[in-house]
Protein backbone atom coordinates (compact mmCIF):
# COMPACT_ATOMS: atom_id res chain seq x y z
CA UNK A 1 0.00 0.00 0.00
CA UNK A 2 3.03 2.00 0.45
CA UNK A 3 4.58 1.60 -2.41
CA UNK A 4 1.52 2.32 -4.36
CA UNK A 5 1.39 5.48 -2.57
CA UNK A 6 5.15 6.37 -3.76
CA UNK A 7 4.25 5.53 -7.04
CA UNK A 8 1.46 7.69 -7.38
CA UNK A 9 3.60 10.56 -5.94
CA UNK A 10 6.38 10.26 -8.50
CA UNK A 11 3.88 10.05 -11.29
CA UNK A 12 2.52 13.09 -10.37
CA UNK A 13 5.87 15.44 -9.11
CA UNK A 14 7.25 13.99 -12.71
CA UNK A 15 5.45 16.71 -15.07
CA UNK A 16 6.81 19.37 -12.57
CA UNK A 17 10.04 18.22 -12.30
CA UNK A 18 10.85 17.33 -16.19
CA UNK A 19 11.53 20.99 -17.29
CA UNK A 20 14.51 21.18 -13.90
CA UNK A 21 15.70 17.95 -15.04
CA UNK A 22 16.18 19.17 -18.78
CA UNK A 23 18.18 22.36 -18.30
CA UNK A 24 20.51 20.53 -16.42
CA UNK A 25 21.28 17.86 -18.87
CA UNK A 26 21.55 20.39 -21.39
CA UNK A 27 24.07 22.60 -19.23
CA UNK A 28 25.84 19.14 -18.88
CA UNK A 29 25.96 18.33 -22.45
CA UNK A 30 27.13 22.09 -23.08
CA UNK A 31 29.90 22.07 -21.18
CA UNK A 32 30.95 18.85 -22.17
CA UNK A 33 30.77 20.05 -25.72
CA UNK A 34 33.34 22.78 -24.75
CA UNK A 35 35.72 20.63 -23.06
CA UNK A 36 35.98 18.35 -25.57
CA UNK A 37 36.84 21.88 -27.96
CA UNK A 38 39.24 23.05 -25.05
CA UNK A 39 40.64 19.49 -25.52
CA UNK A 40 40.89 19.54 -29.23
CA UNK A 41 42.47 23.04 -29.18
CA UNK A 42 44.89 22.13 -26.73
CA UNK A 43 45.71 18.60 -28.82
CA UNK A 44 46.08 20.71 -31.87
CA UNK A 45 48.35 23.23 -30.37
CA UNK A 46 50.86 20.53 -28.66
CA UNK A 47 50.92 18.62 -32.12
CA UNK A 48 51.74 22.12 -33.67
CA UNK A 49 54.15 22.59 -31.08
CA UNK A 50 55.68 19.31 -31.43
CA UNK A 51 56.16 19.82 -35.19
CA UNK A 52 57.91 22.95 -34.74
CA UNK A 53 60.37 21.21 -32.18
CA UNK A 54 60.58 18.52 -34.55
CA UNK A 55 61.34 20.34 -37.64
CA UNK A 56 63.89 22.40 -35.28
CA UNK A 57 65.55 19.33 -34.03
CA UNK A 58 65.35 18.13 -38.11
CA UNK A 59 67.25 21.16 -38.88
CA UNK A 60 70.16 20.92 -35.75
CA UNK A 61 70.48 17.61 -37.27
CA UNK A 62 70.92 18.69 -40.45
CA UNK A 63 73.24 21.70 -39.31
CA UNK A 64 75.75 19.40 -37.25
CA UNK A 65 75.71 16.48 -40.41
CA UNK A 66 77.10 19.78 -42.62
CA UNK A 67 79.80 20.75 -39.49
CA UNK A 68 80.64 17.54 -38.86
CA UNK A 69 81.37 16.79 -43.49
CA UNK A 70 82.48 20.52 -43.25
CA UNK A 71 85.28 21.33 -40.52
CA UNK A 72 87.43 18.47 -40.98
CA UNK A 73 87.58 18.60 -44.82
CA UNK A 74 88.91 22.62 -44.31
CA UNK A 75 91.02 20.98 -41.29
CA UNK A 76 92.02 18.62 -43.78
CA UNK A 77 93.03 21.32 -46.08
CA UNK A 78 94.52 23.32 -43.90
CA UNK A 79 97.29 20.23 -42.57
CA UNK A 80 97.65 19.29 -46.49
CA UNK A 81 98.90 22.41 -47.89
CA UNK A 82 101.05 22.99 -44.54
CA UNK A 83 102.38 19.75 -45.50
CA UNK A 84 103.22 20.55 -48.63
CA UNK A 85 104.54 23.57 -47.23
CA UNK A 86 107.08 22.04 -44.81
CA UNK A 87 108.13 19.50 -47.84
CA UNK A 88 108.95 22.26 -49.94
CA UNK A 89 111.05 24.23 -47.70
CA UNK A 90 112.84 20.85 -46.28
CA UNK A 91 113.42 20.05 -49.81
CA UNK A 92 114.88 23.96 -50.45
CA UNK A 93 116.86 23.31 -47.52
CA UNK A 94 118.37 19.94 -47.82
CA UNK A 95 119.26 20.97 -51.32
CA UNK A 96 120.85 23.87 -49.78
CA UNK A 97 122.92 21.70 -46.92
CA UNK A 98 123.81 19.42 -49.87
CA UNK A 99 125.31 21.90 -52.17
CA UNK A 100 126.92 23.32 -49.55
CA UNK A 101 128.14 20.46 -47.41
CA UNK A 102 130.54 19.74 -50.45
CA UNK A 103 132.44 23.13 -49.51
CA UNK A 104 135.15 22.33 -46.95
CA UNK A 105 134.93 26.71 -46.70
CA UNK A 106 138.06 27.18 -48.06
CA UNK A 107 138.71 30.08 -51.40
CA UNK A 108 140.36 31.12 -53.85
CA UNK A 109 140.26 34.89 -54.61
CA UNK A 110 141.28 37.64 -56.80
CA UNK A 111 142.02 41.17 -56.17
CA UNK A 112 142.79 44.68 -57.07
CA UNK A 113 142.14 48.40 -55.49
CA UNK A 114 144.13 51.42 -54.51
CA UNK A 115 147.04 52.27 -52.42
CA UNK A 116 147.93 54.91 -50.33
CA UNK A 117 151.39 55.23 -48.81
CA UNK A 118 152.27 56.97 -45.60
CA UNK A 119 154.92 58.70 -46.92
CA UNK A 120 156.08 59.13 -50.54
CA UNK A 121 159.22 57.05 -51.31
CA UNK A 122 162.66 59.69 -51.91
CA UNK A 123 165.43 57.67 -51.10
CA UNK A 124 166.21 55.28 -54.25
CA UNK A 125 169.83 54.86 -54.45
CA UNK A 126 169.43 54.52 -58.30
CA UNK A 127 166.39 56.57 -59.61
CA UNK A 128 164.72 59.46 -58.31
CA UNK A 129 160.60 59.86 -58.23
CA UNK A 130 158.37 61.64 -61.06
CA UNK A 131 156.55 63.64 -58.24
CA UNK A 132 158.23 63.48 -55.20
CA UNK A 133 155.33 64.06 -53.03
CA UNK A 134 153.02 61.66 -54.57
CA UNK A 135 151.29 59.10 -52.12
CA UNK A 136 149.36 56.78 -54.12
CA UNK A 137 149.51 53.79 -56.85
CA UNK A 138 147.48 50.66 -57.36
CA UNK A 139 147.87 47.37 -56.00
CA UNK A 140 146.59 43.64 -57.63
CA UNK A 141 146.94 40.14 -55.85
CA UNK A 142 145.65 36.95 -55.01
CA UNK A 143 145.70 33.97 -52.92
CA UNK A 144 143.95 31.11 -51.01
CA UNK A 145 142.13 31.07 -47.90
CA UNK A 146 142.48 27.62 -46.50
CA UNK A 147 139.69 25.99 -43.25
CA UNK A 148 141.64 25.49 -40.19
CA UNK A 149 138.93 24.89 -37.49
CA UNK A 150 135.52 25.91 -36.59
CA UNK A 151 135.02 27.75 -33.60
CA UNK A 152 131.33 29.26 -32.96
CA UNK A 153 129.66 28.28 -35.80
CA UNK A 154 132.56 30.72 -37.61
CA UNK A 155 135.33 29.55 -39.42
CA UNK A 156 139.35 30.33 -38.45
CA UNK A 157 141.28 30.24 -42.28
CA UNK A 158 144.94 30.93 -42.90
CA UNK A 159 145.30 32.92 -45.79
CA UNK A 160 148.44 32.87 -47.98
CA UNK A 161 148.54 35.69 -50.71
CA UNK A 162 150.88 37.70 -52.81
CA UNK A 163 150.32 41.37 -53.74
CA UNK A 164 152.06 43.66 -56.02
CA UNK A 165 151.96 47.37 -55.05
CA UNK A 166 152.73 50.14 -57.74
CA UNK A 167 153.38 53.85 -56.33
CA UNK A 168 154.45 55.64 -59.62
CA UNK A 169 157.48 56.36 -62.09
CA UNK A 170 160.80 56.80 -61.76
CA UNK A 171 163.28 58.66 -63.47
CA UNK A 172 167.07 57.74 -64.11
CA UNK A 173 167.91 60.91 -62.31
CA UNK A 174 169.84 60.06 -59.32
CA UNK A 175 172.88 61.47 -57.87
CA UNK A 176 175.20 58.41 -57.52
CA UNK A 177 177.91 58.55 -60.20
CA UNK A 178 180.05 55.59 -61.18
CA UNK A 179 184.01 56.08 -61.85
CA UNK A 180 184.70 55.61 -65.18
CA UNK A 181 186.21 57.81 -67.99
CA UNK A 182 182.62 59.13 -68.63
CA UNK A 183 182.56 60.96 -64.99
CA UNK A 184 179.39 62.47 -65.53
CA UNK A 185 177.46 59.29 -66.68
CA UNK A 186 174.64 58.70 -64.40
CA UNK A 187 174.02 55.17 -62.75
CA UNK A 188 170.99 54.80 -63.99
CA UNK A 189 169.48 55.60 -66.97
CA UNK A 190 165.96 56.49 -68.33
CA UNK A 191 162.58 55.58 -66.49
CA UNK A 192 161.23 52.91 -64.28
CA UNK A 193 158.44 51.76 -61.90
CA UNK A 194 158.02 52.52 -57.98
CA UNK A 195 157.03 48.89 -57.04
CA UNK A 196 156.85 46.25 -53.71
CA UNK A 197 156.16 42.68 -54.02
CA UNK A 198 154.53 40.87 -50.46
CA UNK A 199 154.19 37.87 -49.75
CA UNK A 200 151.58 37.62 -46.80
CA UNK A 201 150.73 34.58 -43.96
CA UNK A 202 148.19 35.42 -41.57
CA UNK A 203 145.16 33.74 -39.14
CA UNK A 204 142.01 35.14 -41.12
CA UNK A 205 138.96 34.88 -38.98
CA UNK A 206 135.32 34.53 -41.05
CA UNK A 207 132.07 35.22 -39.59
CA UNK A 208 129.82 32.45 -41.10
CA UNK A 209 126.68 32.36 -38.80
CA UNK A 210 125.19 36.27 -39.84
CA UNK A 211 121.70 34.64 -40.88
CA UNK A 212 121.59 33.65 -37.23
CA UNK A 213 120.83 37.88 -36.83
CA UNK A 214 119.20 38.59 -39.35
CA UNK A 215 117.51 36.04 -41.97
CA UNK A 216 118.69 38.11 -45.15
CA UNK A 217 122.19 38.35 -43.64
CA UNK A 218 122.61 34.86 -44.22
CA UNK A 219 125.17 35.39 -47.68
CA UNK A 220 127.22 38.10 -45.82
CA UNK A 221 130.40 36.61 -44.29
CA UNK A 222 132.07 39.43 -42.67
CA UNK A 223 135.79 38.52 -41.81
CA UNK A 224 139.03 40.02 -40.14
CA UNK A 225 142.56 39.65 -39.74
CA UNK A 226 144.15 40.66 -36.34
CA UNK A 227 147.82 40.51 -37.52
CA UNK A 228 149.85 38.69 -40.34
CA UNK A 229 153.40 38.35 -41.40
CA UNK A 230 154.83 40.04 -44.62
CA UNK A 231 157.71 39.38 -46.30
CA UNK A 232 158.20 42.67 -48.73
CA UNK A 233 160.41 42.96 -51.77
CA UNK A 234 160.97 46.58 -53.23
CA UNK A 235 162.02 48.25 -56.05
CA UNK A 236 164.33 50.50 -56.49
CA UNK A 237 166.56 49.73 -53.88
CA UNK A 238 167.24 52.30 -51.02
CA UNK A 239 170.66 53.91 -50.30
CA UNK A 240 171.17 50.81 -47.92
CA UNK A 241 171.03 48.20 -50.36
CA UNK A 242 167.86 46.61 -48.63
CA UNK A 243 165.46 45.40 -50.99
CA UNK A 244 164.19 42.57 -49.08
CA UNK A 245 162.14 42.96 -45.34
CA UNK A 246 159.63 41.56 -43.18
CA UNK A 247 156.65 43.20 -41.95
CA UNK A 248 152.93 42.83 -40.65
CA UNK A 249 149.61 43.25 -42.01
CA UNK A 250 146.16 43.66 -40.25
CA UNK A 251 143.13 43.59 -42.32
CA UNK A 252 138.61 43.37 -42.86
CA UNK A 253 136.25 42.93 -45.24
CA UNK A 254 133.38 41.43 -45.64
CA UNK A 255 132.09 39.30 -48.71
CA UNK A 256 128.71 37.91 -50.22
CA UNK A 257 128.12 34.71 -51.51
CA UNK A 258 126.46 33.84 -54.84
CA UNK A 259 126.12 31.09 -57.31
CA UNK A 260 124.81 28.31 -54.44
CA UNK A 261 127.69 29.68 -52.41
CA UNK A 262 130.54 28.87 -54.93
CA UNK A 263 131.51 32.40 -56.26
CA UNK A 264 132.40 35.83 -53.11
CA UNK A 265 132.05 39.37 -53.82
CA UNK A 266 134.17 41.15 -51.59
CA UNK A 267 136.01 44.56 -50.50
CA UNK A 268 138.83 44.38 -47.67
CA UNK A 269 140.65 47.09 -45.76
CA UNK A 270 144.26 46.40 -45.15
CA UNK A 271 146.96 48.33 -43.40
CA UNK A 272 150.89 47.57 -43.75
CA UNK A 273 152.50 48.36 -40.95
CA UNK A 274 155.99 47.33 -42.55
CA UNK A 275 158.85 47.35 -43.14
CA UNK A 276 160.92 50.05 -41.47
CA UNK A 277 163.75 49.59 -43.47
CA UNK A 278 167.13 52.12 -43.17
CA UNK A 279 166.03 55.65 -45.11
CA UNK A 280 162.86 54.17 -46.01
CA UNK A 281 159.16 54.00 -45.24
CA UNK A 282 156.85 51.58 -46.83
CA UNK A 283 153.89 51.52 -44.70
CA UNK A 284 150.64 51.85 -46.52
CA UNK A 285 146.95 51.29 -46.61
CA UNK A 286 144.86 49.48 -49.14
CA UNK A 287 141.52 48.88 -50.40
CA UNK A 288 139.72 47.16 -53.16
CA UNK A 289 137.46 44.57 -54.16
CA UNK A 290 138.07 40.65 -54.56
CA UNK A 291 136.42 37.42 -56.68
CA UNK A 292 136.64 34.28 -54.55
CA UNK A 293 136.04 30.80 -56.03
CA UNK A 294 134.81 28.86 -52.96
CA UNK A 295 136.07 25.06 -52.60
Amino acid sequence: MRRVSWTVLVLCLTPLLSPLLGTAEGQTRSELSQLKQDMNALRKEVETKNDIIKRMQQRLESLETKMQAEVPRRVEEKMTALKEEMKTEMKTEMAAKSESSKLTGGQVFFKGGLVRMDHPRKNSLLTEQTDSSDKDGWQVGGGVDLPIMTIFNSTLLGEIYVEYVQTQKTKGDSSAKVEDPAPDKELAEGGGLENVLTVGVAPKFRFDNMGAIRPWMAPYRPWIIPVGLTFNVNTPVNKAITNISVGGVTGLGIERLLLNNRVSLGVDFRYYWGPDIPDENLRHFTTGGYVGLNF
